[in-house]
């Protein structure tokens, strides 16, 4: 299992359609990635084992499940048992046929916003990507009205490159951001 200060990672399973059925519902989600038609848990099940990760050739890719670890105590939570495996967002690598290198993708549920999580879970993958998978760039692609997301990939050094190219046609509205490793 992947780890970080506060949270954890684990792979995504069907008994987490109520949980992505919650995420992919939110006004954020609908607004900057997109409805993907999930209107119940039995559309979420599909979703986990038809699009959730279903291209990513390699184990190492695919969204990850963050998790409270269970020593998260904040927001006043003193029982160590209330956050035992407590799904609040997704993050991880992508590989995408129209980029030449990773993508990293997160999406949290509205509730765990604004306390860091984000940041902690993009800050561990990017890390990942160039140490463990020993990748020259990252991506990121994100909504140009999605300000708290480009706040987020600017802190952790990624740079704006423009518009997303696909079939030689640059997008007004999804923009590319890119992160170099350091080697």
């Amino acid at each position: 299992m992947m780890n970080s200060q506060r949270l954890y990672y684990r792979k995504i399973k069907v008994s987490d359609a109520a949980f992505i059925y919650g995420l992919v519902n939110e006004p954020d989600w609908l607004k900057y990635i997109g409805d993907r038609k999930i209107s119940n848990q039995q559309d979420a099940v599909r979703f986990i084992n038809e699009s959730l990760n279903a291209k990513q050739l390699l184990d190492s890719l695919g969204l990850r499940v963050c998790c409270l670890a269970s020593n998260d105590l904040s927001e006043g939570n003193t029982n160590k048992n209330t956050n035992k495996d407590t799904p609040i967002g997704l993050c991880g690598l992508l590989k995408r046929e129209y980029l030449d290198s990773l993508d990293i993708g997160y999406a949290f549920i509205s509730k765990y916003r604004g306390l860091g999580y984000g940041i902690e879970a993009a800050t561990f993958f990017k890390t990942y990507a160039f140490d463990n998978l020993n990748v020259e760039k990252l991506y990121a692609t994100v909504a140009k009205e999605n300000k708290q997301s480009i706040s987020l990939l600017e802190k952790l050094d990624f740079r704006f490159l423009g518009g997303l190219v696909e079939n030689n046609i640059e997008s007004e509205n999804i923009m590319l951001y890119v992160s170099c490793s350091n080697t």
